[in-house]
């Protein structure tokens, strides 16, 4: 790592460079034989490595924040002014601080009761979000008024076949992993009525993989189907850090348990407005994901310049040639200076309002510009009730 500082346009940067281990191979279409006990294959293809050589390649040059560990003012005894705590950067002759952002917690369950008691499971990719809501019956059974229903990837479908489809034997178990026992009314009543709302969308779908074959009739009836089964569809879009399928059902029964909790009073609803429920994006993650974009953006104008020299008679230059460390110096420049910060969700959209150039009319005024934070609300949306109860 090398350090410039420039006094033209004072800018405080660290210049990375990427250890890469590149090499050149050619596949050869020689079948060689294995021993296919061993292997499981009895013949594959052969590749010869004809360069194999390491390479310091510029990466571009990322701004320090002052003070850091990778400060050269981390750890002196006595530093320019006894005011100054860091936790800035300086780009182009200012000095540039981060907004922590104020976003909603998506690493827990939601439950809310407006308009419907409903929970919610929702992780950024939209495809992996799981919502089960409590829906009133339009006809009575057994007294139950309400039954739950899991909307899952593109599909509604009655929370008792989903269990069955996750490998769930009988009635019994599913309600042993839900763990609320059978004594309250209100919670027996649901069941019941889930249990009758399941049967009557699929009849038997207790026997073979008849629950399975349901689901996946339901997934590809939809407007634009996945082209994986069904078995992959549960296991990539359905809660996809579980990785068996018993782990899923075990979730989806914690989910249950917390929404009839919800419904009978023993559990209050969640308040999206607290500063609790909130969690704040620091400068880690804000340089983090701004350097992924640009990253990218220098990988795609890499890839393009080499799949030009691998057509005709030109010769495939050595990595240093395609790679371009102005894309990312330049675009993590412009990012400090206009303040438009890639969006955390939407990748073609950018936010304002996360960088700010700070103010030192008073050590208080300074201290004051770094502990801001930000709440991105778009113009149309109640911002909500009180964020401090």
């Amino acid at each position: 790592m090398k350090f410039e500082v420039s006094f033209s346009q004072l800018k405080y940067s660290l210049t990375a460079c990427l250890d890469m281990l590149s090499g050149m191979f050619v596949y050869s279409k020689n079948v060689a034989r294995s021993d296919k006990f061993k292997t499981g294959v009895e013949q594959f293809v052969e590749n010869k490595v004809l360069n194999n050589y390491h390479s310091d390649i510029i990466f571009g040059q990322l701004p320090v924040m002052v003070k850091s560990d990778l400060c050269w003012l981390k750890g002196v005894e006595k530093g320019d002014c006894e005011f100054d705590h860091g936790g800035y950067f300086i780009i182009n002759s200012a000095e540039k601080t981060f907004i922590a952002q104020e976003q909603t917690c998506l690493k827990r369950l939601w439950l809310s009761n407006d308009p419907l008691w409903t929970i919610a499971y929702r992780p950024v990719s939209k495809c992996k979000r799981v919502y089960m809501k409590l829906v009133p019956k339009v006809e009575q059974f057994m007294g139950g008024e309400k039954f739950m229903t899991v909307y899952f990837s593109v599909i509604e479908i009655p929370i008792w076949i989903l269990f069955f489809a996750l490998g769930t034997q009988n009635d019994r178990e599913i309600v042993n992993l839900i763990g609320l026992g059978t004594e309250d009314c209100a919670i027996i009543n649901v069941l019941l009525a889930s249990i009758h709302d399941a049967d009557k969308q699929c009849e038997g779908f207790r026997k073979g993989d008849k629950a399975v074959r349901h689901v996946e009739k339901l997934v590809k009836s939809c407007q634009f189907p996945p082209k994986e089964s069904i078995e992959e569809c549960i296991s990539n879009y359905l809660f996809p850090n579980l990785k068996s399928f018993q782990q899923k059902a075990r979730f989806l029964a914690y989910m249950v348990k917390c929404l009839l909790e919800v419904y009978t009073g023993h559990r209050k609803a969640d308040n999206r407005d607290d500063f609790r429920n909130k969690r704040l994006e620091l400068s880690g993650e804000l340089l983090e994901r701004e350097l992924r974009v640009h990253i990218k953006h220098a990988e795609r104008r890499m890839v393009r310049a080499m799949q030009r020299n691998l057509y005709g008679d030109r010769d495939v230059q050595s990595i240093e040639h395609y790679m371009d460390a102005s894309i990312i110096t330049n675009g993590l420049s412009r990012a400090f200076s206009t303040g438009a910060w890639s969006h955390p969700f939407k990748r073609m959209e950018r936010i304002s309002g996360v960088v700010a150039t700070l103010r030192r009319t008073n050590p208080l005024q300074t201290i004051a510009d770094m502990r801001k934070t930000r709440q991105q609300v778009s113009y149309t949306v109640r911002v909500g009730d009180s964020r401090y109860p």
